[in-house]
């Protein structure tokens, strides 16, 4: 696997230290979970590699849905493979998401960038099945590949039973789904697919994506009936990089409120 993501450093074992002291409230990064603001989401994580600004029941692994999928295209980058290699899209596939509803008809071929578009975009699980099954070694190296990478970036609350989210196996904490937004958003190919509008006239489902005056660099919606809403994804506020999770929020407008009331917080906190 290449060296996608810069080594983890000093700024990884700061925040770890952070976590470490945040329920002890005292110094300017740590702030109560009583003074943010209210949510319906049951974890929430305000943060990036240097500080936490807010952290509610965010070490706790509970399931994130479709935000696996950035492990998932996460996984096909460090592995190198052809984006522009031509993948069949299967039964198997369909069989795998559960019949969820999909663009991509079986028997057609897409090349693997363009499932990684329609992924991480239109939130496609027949693409993300795709591509883990056409993976070398199949699913079973695929998942020893996400496992190992979580590993590498020392983000040890992460689990996965399958490369599209619904499987309730997929869990991660608040906290390490906010490191990964934060690295992710290094990396120019996540910048590009956070903000585009569409694939194949399907709109990216996340609305913080179609809105201009949000400076977004990474991020991915998630949602199955028992990991509720979830939303993670970093954001440029000034010249810092900010990681904003809510996860398990009441319903789709909700998830869109936590979201906007965790970023006026960002803002007011960096202010």
């Amino acid at each position: 696997m290449s060296e996608l993501f810069n080594p983890v450093d000093r700024r990884r074992r700061r925040l770890l230290a952070g976590a470490l002291c945040w329920p002890l409230a005292g110094t300017a990064f740590a702030v109560d979970a009583a003074a943010g603001p209210q949510l319906s989401a049951r974890h929430a994580y305000v943060g990036n590699l240097d500080r936490t600004l807010l952290a509610r029941e965010a070490d706790t692994p509970v399931q994130i849905a479709s935000i696996t999928k950035l492990i998932t295209a996460s996984v096909i980058l460090a592995a190198e493979l052809p984006l522009d290699e031509p993948v069949r899209i299967a039964d198997d596939d369909v069989r795998a998401t559960g019949n969820t509803r999909s663009a991509l008809a079986v028997g057609s071929r897409w090349r693997r960038e363009q499932l990684l578009e329609w992924m991480l975009v239109t939130s496609d699980n027949r693409a993300a099945a795709a591509l883990a099954r056409s993976y070398p070694g199949g699913w079973d190296e695929f998942r020893r590949d996400m496992r190992a990478l979580m590993t590498q970036m020392q983000l040890f609350s992460f689990d996965f039973g399958d490369s599209s989210g619904l499987s309730a196996v997929n869990r991660a904490s608040a906290r390490d789904l906010g490191v990964l937004l934060v690295m992710l958003s290094q990396q120019p190919f996540f910048r590009r697919l956070a903000r585009q509008g569409a694939v194949g006239g399907k709109a990216n489902v996340n609305r913080f994506a179609h809105d201009r005056s949000v400076a977004l660099l990474s991020g991915k919606t998630g949602f199955t009936s028992a990991a509720g809403y979830c939303l993670a994804q970093a954001e440029q506020f000034g010249d810092e990089v900010v990681a904003l999770v809510v996860l398990h929020s009441a319903n789709r407008e909700a998830r869109a409120q936590d979201m906007n009331r965790l970023r006026q917080f960002a803002q007011r906190s960096l202010g």
